[in-house]
């Protein structure tokens, strides 16, 4: 077990009462990897795990009869440091942590020692401020009803990341390999040293490699190819503004050459005029002469025009090739630069949910859809409740994640109310003591397909989050969410 229930677990190190009894125990060390934040409503209090315990605790004040709050999965969408309210006539919400856009979030407020805000989770204005540095936008948020413990746990059924060997086409010595990170893992540097070089070695000789490791692999790869793209647009770019200028300079001397062979000419007529009227033996050589250098200049004229027809031409066809090969370079860095974005999103921790209530499960990276498909459910059980896994470690060689666990029981069925759009027909209470089903039953209860395996095994490391739930996504899910269930 990695922590006794809320309340009885002791933090890594003790602390002291603060104002309103909130109560904020500093960790003895910086929390280290994804944190995972418990709030219990019955309680009025919220729990901050690590991957190694309990990292601090306080009370709060979350909402009340009218303005309750939510209960389920959510995550920091959003931090500001101070933000005023655009529901409640901007109303001060100092170390603000968004936990969905319609309104509920984290921060720093008055504590009555009971509910008493319109849905948002009010802490102590000391603990709201050092939990704000602490978490993250991504931090996984649990709103629980009543005591949800977060615990440790092992088991086969949970995911795995899957180790492929190196690509013969990546050009990396096995030295870099090796220096590759085997996973975003804040471990000390003892845990963080890499497996020896025969257990890196696959059947193929080529270095096996994580998860991670291929993602920034292809991180790297995609920086280099945006960084050469952008090379080559700019080379392009200043070598079609160069042939461009030729070809402009070539056509202003076409121009030139154009306008002295129309003078030629001109010049040409008037001298075989004059030579054609009749006139004295002297006076007749002298337009014969200046006939004969009018036909010399013209034939330069001609000559130079021609020249000047192809050189205007020749340099035209230069620019505009010069100019599709710009063009081209330059759709070429968009390309890359868009590359560096999905491979960017690409090294987020995947979220993976599985919902009965839609027979499917979903999985988004980034914040983004990448995969969906249908899910097997197998045989009855004990209510399902919904389930939260957060891969807080991994093994020194990658192959193996270390994950938490959160379980939130079924609620008890609510009967239908007129007007409530909610409703449906009436439902018996459960039976007193009903029994809930635990994280590890959570995990026997369904089969993924085998190509959702493969996809979930490719992009597995440290923060993935996996949500076993009898809901759906709720209506919070969309653009700069992840994923939002709500269990109430």
């Amino acid at each position: 077990m990695l922590a006794a229930a809320p309340g009885e677990a002791e933090p890594r190190a003790p602390g002291a009462a603060a104002p309103h009894g909130g109560h904020k125990p500093k960790a003895a060390e910086t929390p280290r990897g994804p944190l995972l934040a418990v709030i219990s409503i019955a309680r009025q209090r919220l729990h901050l795990y690590d991957g190694k315990g309990l990292v601090a605790q306080s009370l709060v004040s979350t909402g009340m009869m009218g303005y309750g709050t939510p209960t389920g999965v959510f995550s920091v969408l959003q931090k500001r440091r101070y933000h005023e309210s655009n529901i409640y006539s901007g109303a001060p919400m100092p170390f603000m942590q968004r936990l969905t856009w319609s309104g509920i979030a984290l921060h720093a407020g008055v504590l009555p020692g009971f509910p008493a805000s319109h849905g948002c989770i009010r802490l102590p204005h000391g603990f709201a401020a050092e939990l704000w540095g602490m978490t993250r936008v991504g931090t996984r948020v649990v709103v629980a009803p009543n005591d949800a413990p977060a615990l440790a746990i092992e088991d086969e059924r949970l995911p795995s990341p899957r180790l492929t060997p190196m690509p013969l086409d990546v050009d990396r010595s096995q030295e870099e390999v090796a220096a590759l990170p085997t996973g975003p893992s804040l471990a000390s540097a003892a845990e963080r040293r890499v497996v020896d070089a025969q257990e890196q070695i696959g059947p193929s000789g080529l270095p096996r490699l994580t998860p991670w490791q291929r993602a920034n692999a292809a991180s790297a790869i995609a920086l280099k190819d945006v960084a050469a793209t952008a090379r080559a647009a700019k080379l392009a770019a200043e070598a079609a503004g160069a042939k461009a200028a030729e070809a402009r300079n070539a056509l202003a001397a076409l121009r030139r050459a154009e306008l002295a062979l129309a003078a030629a000419e001109r010049r040409h007529d008037a001298a075989t005029r004059a030579a054609a009227v009749p006139s004295q033996p002297p006076a007749t050589e002298r337009a014969a002469e200046a006939l004969a250098a009018a036909e010399d200049s013209l034939a330069d004229a001609q000559r130079a025009a021609e020249s000047g027809r192809l050189i205007e031409a020749a340099l035209r066809q230069e620019a505009f090739e010069a100019a599709t090969a710009a063009a081209e370079a330059e759709e070429a860095r968009r390309e890359a630069a868009a590359a560096v974005k999905a491979v960017e999103r690409s090294l987020e921790p995947i979220s993976i949910l599985v919902s009965r209530r839609a027979g499917r499960v979903y999985i988004r990276q980034g914040w983004e859809p990448v995969h969906e498909a249908p899910v097997r459910f197998l045989g009855d059980g004990p209510p399902l409740g919904t389930h939260v896994y957060l891969a807080t470690d991994t093994a020194a060689d990658g192959a193996a994640l270390r994950w938490l666990s959160v379980s939130l029981p079924s609620p008890a069925p609510r009967a239908a109310r007129p007007g409530d759009r909610r409703g449906g027909p009436a439902q018996p209470a459960p039976a007193p003591g009903l029994p809930q089903e635990t994280a590890a039953g959570a995990l026997a209860r369904f089969e993924l397909p085998e190509a959702t395996r493969r996809f979930i095994a490719d992009r597995l490391w440290v923060g993935a989050t996996l949500i076993v739930s009898e809901h759906g996504t709720s209506g919070e899910t969309g653009p700069g969410t992840d994923f939002i269930v709500l269990t109430r």
